[in-house]
């Protein structure tokens, strides 16, 4: 990370900051491309107009440290729960409490919305970010699958009861 006083904040990502999300997505493809169900390749061939949609289909929050975003999650909605999907924090900022801010930023985002519950999905391995979500009152609800269809990869639920 470049030099900062060590403050974190959380902001959510408006559609004309579009190329700030497709940043920071690029560089979470890269740093853990088996965890996402996104390829590089897929997210390189967006264009302008389909990041400026998926930030108005959902919400996407950045954490930025001084001028670098350094994580980033993002919350999809239904009828009565909320999805968390997209987390992702830069290796040099994780163990700084990032990722626990941005977990917050999204149940309390779902919470304002009367969501029942906050869903997310764990790939399989993924021991790190498991714990994380368990610490954050996550539990497995035995549900699982593959991370796309014909994916060989697998990942499980978690809920959060809100």
């Amino acid at each position: 990370m470049g030099e900062t006083d060590g403050t974190v904040g959380i902001r959510r990502l408006e559609p004309d900051e579009w190329a700030v999300f497709r940043e920071v997505r690029l560089r979470a493809l890269r740093d853990a491309p088996t965890v996402f169900g996104q390829t590089i390749e897929q997210a390189l061939a967006r264009t302008a107009q389909d990041w400026r949609d998926v930030l108005r289909a959902r919400a996407q929050f950045a954490a930025t440290a001084g001028t670098e975003t350094v994580g980033t999650v993002g919350v999809l909605t239904d009828a009565a729960s909320a999805h968390l999907v997209s987390m992702w924090v830069d290796p040099r900022a994780r163990g700084r409490g990032v990722s626990d801010l941005l977990i917050d930023a999204a149940v309390s985002w779902a919470v304002e919305r009367g969501c029942a519950a906050v869903r997310l999905d764990v790939a399989e391995g993924n021991t790190a970010a498991e714990k994380l979500y368990r610490r954050h009152g996550f539990v497995p609800t035995g549900s699982c699958g593959p991370v796309e269809p014909g994916d060989p990869r697998m990942e499980f639920e978690m809920r959060l009861l809100l």
